[in-house]
């Protein structure tokens, strides 16, 4: 059965790679984003495509919002967020308004239209600076609201909070994912991998920060694109949150980035430099419910992945 489905951050890093899979499987797209991150520049097959729909505004304008949902979108995807910790000390107040009251105008005209399925895209960082194996249930380790670092954690588990309260309020599907350290090409934004590969292809030292011994899993793109099909094509995943993550690609920051140089050209480096913000030590997820209820399984591995995104980066693009 084909659907529209709305997007909104459509024109973002996992937007682009949602509307190519959802095209590749004969449905129309429909991308609401106000550009300040533009993928979809490095996805020009996507802007020629007349299955997708293009429409700028802000989550934070509910006129433009409401011209989104006019277009008769059956499925939304809420993307549309601020991000990155360099935004989460410079643009704080911003960071929290919209991501709680962007949400807020999102899913009320996804209740008022009556949308078939509602995804809310939240963040493995509501489990604080420490999160090793952490399932679904496991409890939320915010740090204090003196410390900015804070601010974008905290407003996405509301939006979780918010999302699941809308959908059992006025009898909507809902579900929540909580991507873990997603990486690939065209991510314009901050990220470990994207800021390594960003520097080798710029002839840049990779930075380190600190003794690089913080774990991370890493998770290609397309296995979250994958994830995401699942939980559209299974009621079983309405009013519920799940982990998306890859386990078992586990690697530290000087791993990764020793990674990285070894499949850089000759001449790479690695840079180490002080720590000035709160540094997240451990963020590892179980996925077993993922497994369960919705059959995902990750496939790529790091260092397949590494090589898919260092070439994208290696092309010029993404600078």
């Amino acid at each position: 059965m084909s659907h529209r489905i709305l997007i909104t951050g459509g024109a973002g890093f996992i937007g682009t790679h949602l509307a190519e899979r959802f095209l590749e499987n004969g449905h129309e797209v429909v991308l609401f984003d106000n550009f300040r991150r533009d993928s979809l520049q490095y996805a020009p097959h996507l802007k020629e495509d007349r299955r997708i729909k293009l429409i700028q505004g802000d989550v934070l304008d509910p006129a433009t919002l409401s011209t989104a949902f006019d277009t008769g979108a059956d499925t939304v995807l809420h993307l549309a967020a601020i991000a990155g910790v360099t935004s989460y000390y410079t643009e704080s107040l911003r960071t929290l308004q919209v991501n709680i009251l962007g949400t807020v105008n999102v899913l009320e005209e996804a209740a008022r239209r009556k949308v078939s399925h509602f995804v809310d895209f939240s963040t493995s960082e509501v489990f604080g600076p420490d999160a090793l194996w952490v399932t679904e249930e496991s409890h939320h380790g915010i740090g204090p609201v003196s410390d900015r670092r804070w601010v974008y954690a905290t407003s996405k588990l509301a939006s979780e909070h918010l999302t699941l309260r809308f959908g059992e309020q006025h009898n909507f599907p809902c579900t929540c994912v909580r991507p873990f350290n997603i990486y690939g090409p065209r991510q314009v934004g901050e990220g470990a991998i994207s800021n390594f590969c960003r520097a080798v292809s710029r002839g840049e030292p990779i930075k380190v920060y600190g003794d690089g011994s913080p774990i991370r899993a890493w998770c290609y793109v397309s296995d979250m694109v994958a994830a995401i099909g699942k939980i559209l094509h299974n009621p079983a995943a309405a009013g519920q949150t799940f982990n998306i993550g890859n386990p078992r690609e586990v690697e530290t920051t000087l791993g990764l980035a020793r990674a990285v140089i070894r499949i850089a050209p000759p001449g790479s480096r690695i840079e180490f430099e002080e720590v000035v913000r709160s540094e997240v030590r451990a963020r590892v997820p179980s996925i077993e419910k993922a497994r369960t209820l919705l059959g995902f399984e990750p496939e790529i591995t790091l260092e397949q992945g590494l090589k898919e995104t260092l070439a994208f980066f290696m092309q010029g693009v993404g600078k």
